[in-house]
């Protein structure tokens, strides 16, 4: 029954719920049950687009939940809209052989590259143990396409079993 509200006049978020369900309102909608996960491990996300300077109202409507928020700096404002779990375009990269096999959920990917500004928005799961999620090495701090996109990347490492570690490289 908690609720949380924030907005945000120069970025564009996505609100993902990692654990349980929440209702939205953004924009004069509601975006009823939004997240259906007990734990990150199982099914697809689900997520909330809220555009630049909209006010967003994230209530927990199940026992407990973990919500994550991603943005990016953005001046358009566009509509707000809901991603359901079948709506994740879900696509697999690497090679066991090579320890970069991954599987990405693409909740804000190039399904929605037409409603939103620079916001991307995934799930990253690297397949096995020992691998690599961002290998080869890569960049997103030009615009080119097709070869690359100017983007932000964030990480929230989780393992599972718990031991590991997380590593990310920014050369300036």
């Amino acid at each position: 029954g908690e609720s949380y509200s924030y907005q945000l006049a120069d970025y564009e978020t996505c609100i993902v719920p990692a654990t349980g369900s929440i209702d939205v309102q953004v924009q004069n909608q509601t975006f009823k049950q939004v997240g259906k996960r007990q734990h990150i491990w199982e099914g697809n996300p689900e997520g909330v687009y809220i555009p630049v300077d909209c006010k967003a109202t994230l209530s927990c409507v199940s026992d407990a939940v973990e919500v994550f928020i991603s943005g990016a700096k953005h001046n358009q404002t566009h509509s707000a809209f809901v991603i359901r779990e079948d709506d994740i375009d879900t696509v697999q990269y690497g090679s066991d052989d090579t320890k970069t096999h991954r599987k990405i959920k693409h909740i804000l990917g190039a399904n929605h590259h037409d409603k939103v500004g620079r916001l991307l928005c995934n799930e990253l799961y690297t397949v096995g143990q020992g691998g690599w999620s961002g290998f080869p090495p890569h960049k997103h701090d030009t615009d080119r396409l097709p070869k690359e996109t100017r983007h932000d990347e964030t990480y929230n490492y989780r393992f599972k079993p718990n031991n590991g570690f997380g590593f990310q490289l920014f050369q300036a």
